[in-house]
């Protein structure tokens, strides 16, 4: 082998090594690959945990604050955040699921039906300090390990 092949080699396999790590990685953390939805399951609010990929969950959607997330990079690119309760108990204040959405809720309502589709995973900097202090200040507590829902808009 020529030191040009040896270099090409090189080059292409990194690059291969590299393409193929990352498809990995979003194919582990999203449960699909990269541009596909992963299957849904039907959890409840109650038995989600952050094990889970793809969720189907019913409940009802808290509208007591509003909050509007923008994109630094395009501010035309909003998203709400607002959490989910058991539709059983509509006055919960115990926050185990919190939703990231960019279908705008309705202005008048403070609390709506609704079945979610979407990818859970843990909050990250999605739900930051902010948000929590806003709706603790509401009366609501979180779960230690609450997760986060990033609906699936068609």
């Amino acid at each position: 082998m020529t030191p040009k092949q040896r270099a090409l080699t090189i080059v292409i396999g990194s690059m291969l090594a590299a393409t193929t790590t990352t498809i990995g990685f979003i194919w582990w953390d999203r449960g699909a690959p990269p541009g596909f939805k992963p299957t849904l399951v039907d959890v409840s609010i109650a038995e989600i945990n952050r094990n889970h990929r793809g969720v189907r969950v019913h409940g009802m959607a808290r509208h007591d604050v509003k909050i509007k997330q923008t994109n630094s990079d395009d501010p035309t690119d909003i998203a709400y955040v607002f959490p989910l309760v058991p539709a059983d108990n509509l006055n919960s204040t115990y926050i185990r699921v919190m939703v990231r959405t960019t279908q705008k809720p309705d202005d008048m309502a403070t609390i709506e039906e609704m079945t979610i589709e979407g990818l859970a995973r843990p909050p990250g900097l999605l739900v930051n300090k902010e948000i929590i202090e806003s709706w603790q200040n509401k009366g609501y507590d979180f779960d230690p390990k609450f997760v986060l829902i990033e609906h699936f808009t068609d």
